[in-house]
């Protein structure tokens, strides 16, 4: 980690002046003029550089923080993981493999055409159909989209696809005519969003103008909003600090004073829907050897990482699933027993065991001194850990190749669903290139809880928990901690649990 990034000297009192001048600049006029009509233009810093406006076609938190200005989903979530009408007014589970959705009338494009079914029906095609999309492989088992007339759509699914509603929260509807030439149309994109597309800079900024015909009243309240790419956080702090950001994500621990010491600077957090997670290669020696896992995972106290570390910008882990999502039980803190640590790896009839922890560098708060810390207390056991603080395509290259024993990632659940989750990381052809996981158990409990049913996508994702747990294809170390720092001028911002930098609530 480069620690030079991480301080940020004093400001001076013409630097002080200087900043606070040009966020009154970026503000506009505040007071009872703002009341009036939208004023200003709100700018925010993200931390993920932006790489595509098709909302089909990437996963990334900065792109959804982004896109969901310009288009809207059929369905919303609130930051209590509550799924909320958008462009559908109402939804529902006809059967285990048919949803109903009723939309919104109404609604106009950017262009001015109007939001019908013929949207919903193309963009969930498209996304379908489409292999090349990144989000292609979600919507596999969409059997059909049919339009019920203008303002009624129904999916059938092959299988059951009760988490659907929650992945429509991250896809934007597309206007039908985008079909005739998709290339063209991302140039220059148009949704229903409460912002317009103006211009991007590939890799720098973005920005949008405010959409006046928008369906919700009174929103958005100011006239413009820029993002700014800026993966450095000292550089998203400083900015903030000199008044030329309202808006920065990802400020790590370490960070918070110095931000709270700063005029005109408010922090902000709340308890991300992440947990942390560090995987095994369960196809590799040593660690296939469960005992081995749960040596490691005994040896490791995770209350210093997340007290020294982390500073207390973290919570213990109780089950795999965070609190707030279907499917979360408390499952109780995972042990700090060093001796037992011994036990195993003696039972096992180890000696002098060597793993290669991977990381994606600079990715994580704090990872290299937290892997430097977990060597140190495996040490402590007769593990020797060697940290790989690689490059983060060349990591994931690794991660796909199997060439690690334990890997430092994370999981954010932004669908505010765990399906994806389990999908992914426990079912075999999710985890053929991860983590080689494998038990046909859990992917039959992962198949059983797709079905609409609430309650029985709690006992299936309870039990399948509960097996993990016991198993260890991973450790979770800590759940996150999402904090934002913000000018405060602004009123009406929320800080996400899901990382999601929203501001179409937002005013001076």
């Amino acid at each position: 980690m480069r620690e030079h990034t991480q301080r940020s000297s004093r400001l001076t009192r013409r630097e002080f002046l200087a900043g606070t001048a040009a966020l009154g600049a970026a503000a506009g006029l505040a007071g009872p003029a703002a009341a009036q009509g939208r004023q200003g233009e709100l700018v925010a810093g993200l931390s993920e550089r932006m790489l595509t406006l098709d909302p089909g076609n990437h996963y990334s938190i900065s792109a959804t923080s982004v896109l969901r200005h310009v288009y809207d989903p059929l369905v919303d979530v609130t930051n209590d993981s509550k799924f909320v009408p958008a462009l559908a007014e109402s939804w529902q589970a006809v059967n285990n493999t048919t949803w109903r959705f009723t939309l919104r009338q109404g609604v106009k494009f950017h262009d001015g055409s109007p939001f019908t079914a013929d949207s919903v029906v193309y963009s969930l095609k498209r996304v379908r159909d489409n292999s090349k999309l990144i989000k292609a492989f979600v919507y596999q088992d969409i059997e059909d989209v049919r339009k019920e007339g203008d303002y009624t759509v129904t999916v059938h699914s092959k299988k059951p696809f009760g988490s659907l509603p929650a992945h429509l929260t991250m896809l934007g509807m597309l206007p039908p005519g985008a079909a005739a030439n998709e290339d063209e149309f991302f140039k220059k994109p148009v949704g229903t969003g409460p912002f317009r597309f103006a211009n991007w800079t590939h890799g720098d900024h973005i920005v949008l103008t405010a959409n006046p015909g928008y369906w919700k009243p009174g929103i958005p309240k100011v006239e413009k909003v820029t993002f700014r790419f800026i993966p450095e956080l000292s550089t998203r702090v400083s900015a903030l600090r000199a008044g030329e950001l309202h808006v920065i994500d990802r400020v790590w621990p370490d960070m918070v004073q110095t931000l709270k010491a700063s005029p005109g600077v408010r922090v902000l957090d709340t308890p991300a829907i992440e947990a942390q997670r560090w995987i095994f290669q369960l196809a590799k020696e040593p660690v296939k050897d469960p005992r081995v896992r749960k040596a490691i995972s005994l040896a490791i106290d995770r209350n210093v990482i997340i007290k020294d570390l982390l500073l207390g910008y973290a919570r213990p882990v109780v089950s795999p699933i965070p609190p707030g999502l279907v499917g979360h039980t408390n499952l109780g803190q995972k042990a700090y027993d060093p001796e037992k640590a011994r036990q195993l790896l003696k039972q096992a009839g180890l000696q002098n065991v060597t793993i290669d922890f991977v990381m994606m560098k600079d990715l994580y708060p704090k990872q290299l001194e937290m892997a430097q810390a977990v060597a140190a207390m495996l040490g402590e056991v007769g593990i020797k850990v060697n940290i790989k603080n690689l490059e983060i395509a060349t990591a994931r290259e690794q991660r796909s190749a199997g060439t690690y024993d334990m890997f430092f990632s994370g999981w954010a659940h932004m669908p505010h669903d765990p399906d994806w989750y389990l999908g992914q990381w426990f079912t075999k052809a999710g985890a053929e290139k991860l983590t080689r996981y494998n038990d046909p158990k859990v992917e039959g409990l992962i198949a059983e809880g797709r079905v609409p049913d609430p309650k029985v996508r709690q006992q299936k994702y309870e039990e399948i928990q509960r097996i993990l747990w016991e198993d260890e294809p991973e450790i979770w170390p800590y759940y996150s901690v999402a904090i934002y720092g913000i000018s405060d001028k602004l009123k009406g911002f929320e800080a996400r649990r899901d990382y999601y930098v929203l501001l179409s609530d937002v005013g001076f």
